[in-house]
């Protein structure tokens, strides 16, 4: 079961860590998905998001995943393609 987080704590904790929360966030939030469905993308490649350039298309992949096994859970009631944008606006791309 993905744990239910409050969005506003989220997003003030990531502000108040420089964004390191956010980095925790995405990578427990991906485990908890791995665990229901294969289909989640894997937290090691979040890694790729240093390198420049190629952190774009990875960005992209890696929340496209994130978002089609999200909807695949049902852990949230937002089609796939509202919830990529609200990712890829996430305070982890500050």
């Amino acid at each position: 079961m993905v744990k239910r987080r409050n969005p506003v704590l989220v997003v003030l904790f990531s502000i108040i860590t420089f964004g390191i929360y956010a980095i925790y966030w995405i990578v427990s939030t991906t485990n908890e998905l791995r665990d229901l469905k294969a289909d989640a993308p894997n937290p090691w490649l979040l890694l790729l998001l240093l390198v420049p350039v190629v952190n774009i298309i990875v960005a992209f992949y890696y929340f496209w995943r994130y978002a089609h096994a999200v909807v695949s859970v049902k852990a949230v009631d937002l089609p796939g393609w509202v919830l990529l944008i609200l990712l890829i606006i996430s305070p982890l791309n500050n």
